[in-house]
């Protein structure tokens, strides 16, 4: 045995054993230390799981340990000093350049237009200015480079010295080399193209020059070109938005759309956590599923019903297949549907008569095994709502009400019971807000739409012992405000651990689908919203069917698919799926 093989003189924790530690399983999944007793019950595990093993001796995992960690310091060190002086530039040059150009055609103007040109120079140095605070981000990214690779040379001086490397190994083995280098890539090549598509010029129209009078502002005009909003000026129809308000959207909606589910774009990893670069590549604990499995039984699976058809579709979390089935009610739009724990599919209001705006007040329940139920009455039928299940209850909130008037009640039906109750009202009625269940206890209400269709940038709380709602005004960490912007509607939200609330996607004022997202922390009463957009959606969109599934410690939850025209395909959906780490599509 050589010098450095001494160092790791420890032995099996298994008592029985008595040997020495020997190998180590860089599996992700395992990360464990064994000695040559337990080599082959290691290999039976991983046959019995169907799950690679990944044995290797202790100087192979140290030495492939340290060529992980020294690639990922080259490459690092690559991009950094690929755009370290590229990309910067001198804001005096352009400063003066441009306000050269606007003091030649000063020249030929009378007395009367200075102050215009004044005012232009004004404006011009503001977005000098404005580009080069830009600039200035791009040296936050090396100095966070920077750090990464410092972190990465510790770990690995670490690696090589000390005589207890488990938890190096641990930590090596969960380094994710790939997205560390497209997290900063792509940081660096969104900085740099947010300063290729703002430059800054000054258009002179020589034709219109000495019709000074009436075409002044239109002669010199400073410029920023956002090459992201070309083509977004178009008419589009609303996707999402309830008929129960005056749109004008009438035959939008005349039946089942059929189209192709789009082909999904390879998405790797989402950007990194900015607070801790290094280790935001292998765990964030802040994002960590560690709230049981939402099911019961058997019956495990996500559900949407096609509008205005009896078809409902059933995607098994066990099995991997959709199924299909014919349920005996016709849904009516913009009604909505729920699966409680033990695998009952509850479906509640929506718009049945167009013309004369009238909601459905039977509330269903159906089972698997075939059987459709009318178990109850909403007081106020309702479109465009939500549904959420806390301790033994099936909570119905929100949406419109019949003559286009916004809902105000929370209604609930008792599972123990087999009754309706009518809540508190809550503060601010909305459409098609998020909604989730948080410590068995609260019910929060996320955004969603007001009686204009804009946006809300409201939270709040319902408390189902005590029956009163109040609104949540939560803390924001500074370095993250500028990047939360509002809450949207067609969300979805779930309590994934003892703290914090997962808010993803939906849409904005313009129906256009987000990857926004942020959590939102609960300690002791206190709210915090952090983690702002730390972990995108892999597709902006939103979520007619938002009820988000946890099952061995992950997310699952069905996207809108948006197809042409920017309509949402009726008949599919994407079944997206969280770990903890990053969102992937399921292709099933």
């Amino acid at each position: 045995m050589s010098a450095t093989q001494t160092l790791y003189n420890v032995q099996c924790s298994f008592s029985e054993h008595r040997a020495q530690i020997t190998n180590y399983c860089a599996c992700i999944d395992c990360l464990r230390p064994l000695c040559p007793e337990c080599i082959q019950e290691h290999y039976q595990y991983h046959t019995q799981s169907k799950t690679p093993a990944a044995i290797q001796s202790i100087l192979n995992t140290r030495t492939n340990c340290e060529k992980k960690i020294a690639k990922a310091i080259e490459q690092l060190k690559k991009e950094y000093e690929q755009y370290d002086i590229q990309y910067f530039f001198n804001p005096d040059e352009i400063l003066n350049q441009e306000i050269s150009r606007m003091n030649e055609v000063k020249s030929q103007m009378i007395e009367i237009i200075t102050i215009f040109f004044k005012q232009l120079e004004n404006v011009l140095e503001t977005k000098v200015k404005e580009n080069q605070l830009k600039v200035k981000n791009i040296g936050g990214i090396f100095q966070r480079i920077q750090t990464v690779i410092d972190q990465l040379e510790i770990l690995r001086n670490s690696l090589l010295n000390s005589s207890d490397p488990f938890q190096h190994f641990h930590k090596a083995c969960r380094l994710d080399v790939k997205s560390l280098l497209d997290r900063y890539k792509s940081d660096l090549k969104k900085s740099i193209k947010s300063k290729e598509l703002d430059p800054i010029n000054v258009h002179i129209d020589e034709h219109k020059l000495f019709n000074l009078k009436n075409q002044l502002s239109k002669i010199v005009v400073i410029q920023t070109t956002d090459h992201d909003e070309i083509g977004d000026n178009i008419s589009v129809l609303s996707k999402n938005k309830d008929q129960s308000i005056n749109y004008s959207v009438q035959g939008l909606y005349n039946g089942p759309h059929h189209f192709q589910q789009k082909p999904s774009k390879q998405q790797m990893s989402n950007i990194g956590d900015n607070d801790e670069p290094l280790y935001g590549t292998m765990t964030n604990q802040d994002f960590q599923i560690t709230r049981p499995n939402y099911f019961q039984g058997q019956h495990k699976f996500l559900h949407f019903i096609i509008n205005k058809t009896n078809i409902l579709k059933i995607c098994n979390l066990e099995t991997k297949q959709w199924m299909t089935f014919e349920i005996d009610y016709q849904v009516p739009e913009f009604h909505k549907s729920f699966v409680a724990p033990n695998g009952d599919i509850y479906i509640s209001g929506g718009l049945i008569d167009q013309k004369d705006n009238r909601k459905e007040s039977i509330i269903r329940r159906y089972t698997l095994d075939g059987k459709m139920q009318q178990i109850g009455q909403l007081t106020y039928p309702r479109s465009s709502h939500s549904m959420v299940y806390c301790n033994q209850a099936i909570y119905i909130l929100c949406g419109y009400q019949e003559h286009r008037k916004m809902s105000l009640s929370l209604e609930k039906y008792n599972l123990n019971t087999q009754k309706m109750e009518l809540c508190a009202p809550f503060n601010k009625p909305a459409n098609s807000p998020a909604c989730c269940a948080f410590n068995d206890r609260y019910i929060y209400k996320f955004g969603g739409n007001d009686e204009n269709g804009q946006i809300l940038l409201i939270i709040e709380r319902y408390d189902t012992q005590t029956n009163k709602w109040e609104y949540i005004d939560p803390e924001i960490d500074q370095q993250e405000s500028h990047k939360f912007h509002t809450i949207y509607q067609c969300s979805a939200c779930v309590q994934i651990n003892k703290n914090n609330i997962y808010v993803f996607g939906g849409y904005d004022n313009d129906d256009k689908g987000v990857s926004f997202s942020f959590l939102l922390n609960i300690e002791d009463n206190k709210h915090k919203i952090y983690q702002v957009d730390t972990k995108p959606l892999l597709y902006p969109e939103g979520f007619w069917n938002n009820q988000v599934i946890i099952n061995d410690h992950k997310l699952y939850v069905l996207q809108n698919i948006e197809v042409d025209c920017n309509q949402i395909d009726e008949i599919n959906r994407a079944l997206l799926c969280f770990d903890g780490q990053r969102w992937s599509e399921l292709q099933y």
